[in-house]
């Protein structure tokens, strides 16, 4: 194990694989459908990007896949999360949540949410939420900051960006303050 945990950490697509996995053995075709027809599909459907990711999941043993040619001609190989993928995927979905991650990682912030509901915890989801919540009305504070900093000559351009962007952070921290009110607070 100690080989495996020594190597990069898995993508964003390697972590939505595991959380699919998690979910349910499946094959490769099956997982691409999932992209190709969800929302998680921003991650990539292409057969490209979503094999060679499983090749490389299967050899860091994070998932295992078995030939199943019971149910048609055409043999398919179904993948299954191993005990040590099933480690991994959780400890990615508890990590703490950074000022860098709501600043460059918003989007995997989501994804490792929208999975939660496989932490066996059930403050863990309202944890992230509380936590994510802070982070984000910090960072926006950060971006306000800086705007106040900005030079009254600079184009206007860059300025109306910076808002863009407070505005989506601070629409992201109402709506995770909005969430909240879908968990129970621990008693």
């Amino acid at each position: 194990m100690n080989r495996i945990m020594s190597e990069r950490e898995p993508t964003s697509l390697e972590y939505a694989l595991l959380g699919l996995l998690h979910q349910q053995p499946q094959s490769g075709y099956d997982l691409r459908k999932i992209f190709a027809t969800t929302a998680i599909g921003n991650y990539s459907s292409s057969p490209g990007v979503i094999y060679p990711a499983l090749k490389r999941l299967e050899r860091r043993e994070f998932i295992g896949g078995v030939i199943d040619d019971t149910k048609s001609l055409r043999p398919k190989k179904i993948f299954r999360l191993t005990a040590i993928g099933s480690e991994i995927f959780r400890r990615w979905l508890l990590q703490e949540i950074s000022t860098d991650d709501v600043g460059r990682r918003f989007d995997e912030l989501m994804l490792r949410f929208a999975f939660h509901h496989v932490v066996e915890d059930s403050g863990a989801s309202r944890n992230f939420l509380l936590k994510l919540a802070r982070r984000l009305e910090a960072y926006v504070k950060e971006l306000e900051t800086q705007l106040l900093l900005f030079p009254e000559q600079a184009p206007i351009e860059p300025r109306l960006a910076l808002e863009a962007g407070i505005a989506q952070y601070r629409a992201a921290a109402r709506w995770a303050r909005k969430a909240l009110g879908y968990f129970k607070e621990d008693t």
